[in-house]
């Protein structure tokens, strides 16, 4: 965590708290591990086309969140628009070698009414908040780390693989690298 006293919040740069869904809050990142290695490889790539730092982050199996320092010149909207199209090709190419029939029919039904589209994964939108103060960015943080335990997926947030807070909790290196000390400058 940052030092107390310290914070990035100023002009220059922005921290993010992002949240977007599948469409329908299906669940398909519970179809298996590699779909939660999709999310990842997509949001590090992403991260550094967009010279972006990870704070915290979880994956649950309809949706995702991430709080994010993005450097000034930099557009969330563009990074998000590049992390939704890069992870809707790869998880659809997925299913197919899966065979998942199931999930190919629903992503099918998503773009049924869309003209010239075949899949659709995500839902149009994402929602942001921009985080000022650090009591708001520990707030989303335990709000991100708590998402496994208030889904029953898991007991203690840090049971949760797909997610920042063994990072947040013991300085390890987990899923995804994220910044835990976001006093320093980007």
């Amino acid at each position: 965590m940052g030092r107390r006293g310290r914070s990035s919040f100023g002009d220059k740069d922005h921290v993010f708290f992002l949240t977007t869904t599948v469409v329908k809050f299906g669940k398909v990142f519970a179809s298996g591990e590699r779909y939660y290695y999709i999310l990842r490889d997509s949001l590090n790539h992403v991260l550094k086309e967009h010279r972006s730092a990870l704070l915290a982050y979880v994956f649950m199996p309809s949706h995702v969140h991430l709080l994010l320092a993005m450097p000034a010149g930099e557009s969330v909207s563009d990074l998000m628009r590049d992390f939704k199209k890069f992870t809707s090709t790869k998880i659809r190419q997925r299913l197919d070698r899966d065979h998942n029939t199931y999930w190919l029919e629903r992503l099918r039904q998503n773009a049924s009414a869309i003209q010239k589209q075949r899949f659709k994964l995500w839902m149009d939108r994402f929602d942001d908040l921009v985080i000022i103060s650090e009591r708001a960015l520990r707030v989303k943080i335990e709000h991100i780390h708590s998402n496994p335990v208030r889904a029953g997926l898991v007991e203690a947030p840090e049971d949760w693989e797909f997610s920042s807070a063994r990072d947040h909790a013991f300085g390890n290196r987990g899923f995804i690298e994220v910044r835990t000390d976001w006093s320093a400058p980007l």
